[in-house]
């Protein structure tokens, strides 16, 4: 089930801030139940918690700065991301993936990545 989704997505790599090719984004988070038999009857508890950022960005590979080579060398490590929805910021960070490459004839390339999240974000009203 996703939380939130917007178009407002800061995703930060090596210092270096990504805004303009950012096209959408989605956090979504999974909850696991965990369930026991009691003299009762079964019982359920909420589990550990996890989630994932998805992101959609422009191919821009070969650019000054590039979300997608930026990525594709960090893949394994951990990134920051600021994600923005209306009066509320998401802020944390997610073990970066390689994107995949992939080419549209007569349209412009585009790729999305599914990443996890190192923790649960911080949610803040924005300034």
């Amino acid at each position: 089930m996703a939380l939130v989704t917007g178009t407002d997505c800061a995703i930060t790599v090596a210092t270096v801030s990504y805004v303009d090719v950012v096209q959408s984004f989605e956090l979504s988070f999974t909850s696991e139940k965990l369930e026991y038999s009691t003299l009762g009857g079964m019982r359920t508890a909420s589990g550990d918690e996890t989630g994932t950022l998805t992101i959609t960005a422009a191919y821009d590979s070969e650019e000054a700065t590039s979300l997608f080579d930026a990525l594709w060398d960090a893949a394994g490590s951990a990134i920051a991301y600021v994600a923005t929805v209306g009066g509320s910021t998401y802020t944390g960070s997610a073990n970066a993936v390689r994107p995949s490459a992939i080419a549209k004839g007569g349209e412009v390339s585009d790729f999305t990545v599914e990443m996890s999240l190192v923790a649960i974000p911080t949610k803040a009203a924005v300034v």
